[in-house]
C-alpha cells in the first residue's frame, strides 16, 4: 500500500498575507483621508467663524468713507502710529496687514467709541470707520482691519481714536499689530496708542 503525499497549506497561507496587508493598507488610507477631510472642513468652519467683522455700530458705514465726523470736545483722543508698509533691504517696501484693537479694560462700566479715523502719511483722512457711537461693554473689545493690499496709509499712517464715558473708568487699551513677510522672514510688531492731552505752547 502506497502512502499518499501530504499536501501542505503553508504556500496558500503565505500567498494570502500580501493580499491582507494590501487590504489593511488601503483601509487605513481611506480612514486617514476621511479624517483629513473632516478636520479640514472643521478648520474652515472655525476660520469662517473667526473671520474679521467690522465694528457694527448702529448706522455705521461698513465700507467707510473719507468724510470726517464732528467729535465732541469732552472725548479722550488716542493717537496710534501704524504702517501699511515698512522698508527693508535697501529701501524695498514690505506690505503689512494691520489690526487695530480697542479693549475696554473696565470690569463694570461701558465706554463709548466716538470715532475711529485712519489717516495717511500726509495727514489726509483715508477712512472713517464709524457712522455713529459704538458702545463697548465691560471687558468688551472691537477691532479694525487694514488689509495688506490697502497701501493708502503708507509708512507714516495713523489712527485717531476718540472715546468717552459718563462714569470714571479704567483707561482702554488701544494698540495696533502689524504683520507681514519679507522673502523668507516673517515680520510682526506692536504699536501702542498715546493719549493726546494738550498742545505745548512756546
Amino acid at each position: 500500500m502506497t502512502d499518499k503525499p501530504i499536501r501542505s497549506n503553508k504556500p496558500d497561507q503565505l500567498d494570502r498575507k500580501p493580499v491582507m496587508l494590501t487590504i489593511l493598507s488601503l483601509a487605513s488610507l481611506v480612514i486617514l483621508l476621511v479624517m483629513l477631510v473632516y478636520l479640514g472642513s472643521k478648520l474652515e468652519r472655525l476660520e469662517d467663524k473667526l473671520a474679521y467683522q467690522p465694528p457694527s455700530a448702529p448706522g455705521s458705514n461698513a465700507a467707510g468713507d473719507s468724510k470726517q465726523r464732528d467729535i465732541p470736545l469732552d472725548t479722550n483722543v488716542i493717537y496710534v502710529p501704524v504702517y501699511s508698509h515698512i522698508y527693508a533691504t535697501g529701501g524695498t517696501p514690505v506690505l503689512l496687514e494691520t489690526t487695530l484693537s480697542i479693549r475696554n479694560t473696565d470690569p463694570e462700566n461701558t465706554i463709548v467709541i466716538s470715532s475711529i479715523r485712519y489717516f495717511d502719511t500726509k495727514g489726509k483722512l483715508v477712512k472713517e470707520y464709524l457712522g455713529e457711537d459704538l458702545q463697548l461693554g465691560s471687558l468688551e473689545s472691537t477691532e479694525v482691519l487694514v488689509e495688506k493690499r490697502d497701501s493708502r496709509g503708507g509708512s507714516g499712517a495713523n489712527f485717531i481714536v476718540s472715546w468717552k464715558s459718563d462714569k470714571p473708568v479704567y483707561k482702554p487699551i488701544i494698540e495696533a499689530i502689524m504683520i507681514g513677510k519679507a522673502k523668507n522672514q516673517d515680520i510682526s510688531f506692536l504699536s501702542s496708542g498715546r493719549q493726546l492731552k494738550q498742545r505745548i505752547e512756546h
